[in-house]
Parts: structure tokens; C-alpha cells; sequence
């Protein structure tokens, strides 16, 4: 599979104008030949708390209706960040990240699992709860936003079926080493490729991108910081493999964790 980042500097609150960056860096993985691109988290507004300004129908979403036909359009497969408005009688919103297929159809759906609490998220956003692997292009794909990185377990559970995982944020710069040892670590535990697509620019926070594609052995494949721009990298299908030859998760004593948790 080929795969890019677009790691974008996306105009705070602004869905039209950032759309139209968003759509001129899938044409450029086109060009590329890319099977999929991947956006950072709240890829339209940036990650913002305005959820009526910014939070869409679930049913009914602009930001998906838009990158639906984008997908159609240039026969690639996007994924990408969005907010979505509360369903009754729950009175918060949820995040989302929605994967499209090359046909411009939703593949699958996730909500993300750990709200924020430090950046004030949870009182805004609904925590999900559901992992959501999927087979796709391939492999099976678990998706993930932002701050879940921070929680190894859900990783580890994801792991069971699925061999790449997929994290896009809105990750500020002062904390850019713990995105990228936490992806690399990921990566490692879970002997599985992990993608992580941060955005760029200076809106709510600074942020310095560092997006980065990484192999089931911890090794970093392709990495962009600094500036705004697509990243191409290559995956391949060696997880598994690897994975038969060293299995961790087979030594893994779930019994036994599961015993001290409740302790």
C-alpha cells in the first residue's frame, strides 16, 4: 500500500478554506499514486471546542458529503477528522474519524475513545467507545485520534486483528517527543505499522508537525516536520509475519493483568 500524510495547515474554524488546501494535497497524492491519503484530526476547523460553529450533523455531514465526492473524484481513498454535532439526549459532541474508500463510500466510522480532559475536551466531546479494525486495502486498520495514543491497552486490543494502525492529531510542538517516542513505542508493543498525522501551523497552539510513518520494528519509514506538505510512504505486509516468527502477543498473560487490574 501506498500511503500519504497530509500533514496541513488548516485555517482555524474554516471548513471552506481548508477544504480547498485538503483538495489540493489529495490531487498531489494522486499524482503520486498514492492508494490513500490520511488527514490530521478536526482536519477542516482544527481542533476547536466551538462545537456550534463547527459540529455537523451526524447523519448529514458537510465535511463527509465534500470528501466523499473528493475520494470519487480522484479515485483515492481518504481519511479524515470532523466534529460531530450531539445526538439527543446526549447533550456533547463526538470525534470522529471517517474512512472513504476510492468510490467515495464510507468504509467505517470511529469515535474517539479519550477526550482530552487537560485541553478541556470532555466537556465538549463525548468519549466513544468502540475500537474500530477494519479490513482494508489489504490489511486491517484500527483508527485512533490524538490523545489515545497516550493508552497502550487499546492498541494492544486492536492488535489482535489488525496490523496497521492509523492516529491523526492536533499534537502541540512542546510535546512533539512524546508523539513520536509514544508512535514509535506503539509501533513496537503491537508489532504493527503506525501512521501518525499531525497538523501544522499556529492557531490555538504551535504546531511543528511530525508526521510519521512507522514500521512493525520501530523503524521510521518517512517523517515531515516543520513545514506543511504530503508525505508519501510505502507499506508493506510483513506484520504478520513478523508477528509468527516473534510473537509477543502470544506471551502476552491477559489472565494475569486482568487479576491485578481488579486488585
Amino acid at each position: 500500500m501506498k500511503i500519504a500524510l497530509g500533514q496541513l495547515d488548516m485555517i482555524w474554524e474554516n471548513k471552506e478554506a481548508s477544504f480547498i488546501k485538503a483538495e489540493s494535497m489529495v490531487k498531489e497524492a494522486k499524482e503520486a499514486k498514492a492508494d490513500m491519503i490520511v488527514f490530521p484530526e478536526m482536519t477542516l476547523t482544527g481542533f476547536s471546542m466551538n462545537l456550534d460553529k463547527i459540529g455537523e450533523d451526524p447523519d448529514n455531514s458537510w465535511s463527509v458529503s465534500k470528501m466523499k465526492e473528493c475520494a470519487g473524484e480522484n479515485n483515492i481513498a481518504i481519511g479524515f477528522g470532523w466534529s460531530a454535532s450531539p445526538v439527543p439526549p446526549c447533550k456533547k459532541g463526538t470525534n470522529r474519524f471517517t474512512l472513504i474508500d476510492k468510490e467515495g463510500n464510507v468504509v467505517t466510522e470511529y469515535c474517539k475513545i479519550h477526550p482530552f480532559t487537560y485541553g478541556g475536551e470532555a466537556e465538549v466531546y463525548e468519549g466513544g467507545d468502540e475500537i474500530i479494525s477494519v479490513p482494508f486495502l489489504g490489511h486491517t486498520i484500527s483508527l485512533f485520534i490524538c490523545y489515545d495514543l497516550r493508552f497502550p491497552d487499546i492498541f494492544q486490543i486492536a492488535s489482535k486483528k489488525s496490523d496497521f494502525m492509523i492516529v491523526i492529531a492536533n499534537w502541540p510542538s512542546v510535546r512533539s517527543i512524546h508523539w513520536q517516542t509514544l508512535l514509535r513505542a506503539r509501533a513496537i508493543e503491537t508489532q504493527s505499522y503506525v501512521i501518525g498525522v499531525n497538523c501544522y501551523g499556529n492557531r490555538d497552539n504551535v504546531y511543528s508537525g511530525d508526521s510519521l510513518a512507522v514500521d512493525s520494528i520501530g523503524n521510521i519509514l518517512g517523517e515531515i516536520s516543520g513545514r506543511e506538505g504530503v508525505l508519501i510512504c510505502d507499506i508493506d505486509d510483513r506484520a504478520w509475519n513478523l508477528r509468527k516468527k516473534f510473537d509477543t502477543c502470544g506471551d502476552r498473560r491477559e489472565d494475569l493483568y486482568q487479576k491485578w487490574r481488579e486488585k
